[in-house]
């Protein structure tokens, strides 16, 4: 069921994303003016940065680009012709100054939410591979899956600022393709797959390493301590707990034991002082903990390449067992059952963005 207005009028977007419609607009010799008219937005242009649209302007927005959009391909193709790395703002230029691929993707995952509230994103290493999993926070309606494709491939515009791409890349979406999947294919050089488990983008762990053409420590970091300001001032009232999840996917995916000490010291505080906060915000660190293993167990789970018994020993439970208890505890289903692809689009409690 499609979100209600009165919800998506809470959520904040940069009102630069319209500049892609423009874009096209402006192509297609089209009333660029009537881009803002079926949006809403009455505002001076050219914009300021702390300008904004709220949900509800962003779903009419695509819905005005849908209704525009060239006939004979799949609209996500245009769409991203037109979507400049740089449209993220100060996320598009810590991408284009990361050292390496792999630091691009760290920021990009550790501040979506700032101009992405409609979606969470995070990363779950599988064997070889890196998947870079997008959940939806909101249903919204008619344009859902358009939606979908374009938070999906938001990291492909990241690739012409590489030394040299990235082969074996692979994209996966729960929904039906929007065109040709051969025109999705030719236009983002990797494989698709529709009517998955799963929204996400695949790409082999070693190509985490690809330099980037123009790195800039110096650029990298101001952008990084510009984000991070707006990051800790719209942290929700949760913020140990958020910074203790994001401590822990690291390890996970590291397979480094986490204990409450050295949680701790990487917060730059003491165990008890962590406990009490972490109990003030609702939380313990052995909950988080599972939270985080089951969020993990839940992609390797759709993977469906390893045995029940192995995930559980991935994911740090003691058997197959006790992590079959926890799973259904936690989603309402057996593993087994999530494996036959039931599980629904939850979260496994309450998987947030921050990927540090």
């Amino acid at each position: 069921m499609a979100t209600p207005d009165r919800i998506l009028r809470t959520l904040v977007f940069p009102i630069q994303y319209l500049e892609i419609g423009e874009s096209l607009a402006r192509e297609l010799g089209q009333d660029i003016d009537a881009l803002y008219q079926a949006c809403g937005i009455d505002l001076p242009r050219p914009f300021m940065p702390w300008h904004t649209m709220d949900g509800v302007q962003m779903k009419r927005s695509l819905e005005h680009f849908l209704s525009v959009s060239p006939a004979g391909v799949p609209p996500v193709v245009p769409f991203m012709e037109h979507f400049p790395l740089t449209a993220h703002g100060p996320i598009g230029m810590l991408a284009i100054t990361s050292a390496n691929l792999g630091e691009a993707l760290q920021g990009a995952l550790r501040y979506a939410s700032l101009v992405m509230p409609a979606f969470r994103m995070h990363r779950e290493d599988v064997g070889d591979e890196v998947h870079i999993v997008v959940e939806a926070n909101h249903d919204f309606g008619t344009v859902h899956a358009f939606f979908t494709e374009t938070v999906v491939l938001a990291p492909t515009k990241v690739m012409p600022f590489l030394k040299h791409g990235i082969q074996g890349a692979s994209v996966q979406f729960q929904h039906a393709p929007l065109g040709a999947p051969s025109d999705y294919e030719q236009a983002f050089a990797g494989q698709f797959t529709f009517g998955c488990a799963q929204n996400k983008l695949v790409i082999p762990r070693q190509a985490l390493s690809i330099p980037l053409i123009a790195p800039s420590k110096a650029s990298h970091m101001m952008m990084k301590a510009t984000l991070e300001q707006q990051r800790l001032a719209r942290l929700d009232t949760k913020p140990v707990t958020q910074e203790v999840k994001a401590h822990l996917r690291v390890a996970l995916r590291k397979k480094k034991p986490t204990t409450a000490e050295a949680m701790a010291q990487a917060l730059a505080m003491s165990a008890r002082t962590l406990s009490r906060r972490l109990k003030e915000e609702g939380s313990t660190l052995p909950q988080l903990k599972q939270d985080i293993c089951l969020e993990h167990a839940r992609v390797l789970l759709l993977e469906n390449q390893l045995s029940i018994q192995q995930i559980a020993e991935a994911t740090g439970f003691a058997d197959a067992t006790s992590f079959a208890r926890a799973f259904k505890r936690a989603t309402g289903q057996t593993p087994s059952e999530a494996r036959q692809g039931q599980l629904d689009n939850r979260p496994t409690q309450d998987l947030t963005q921050d990927t540090p």
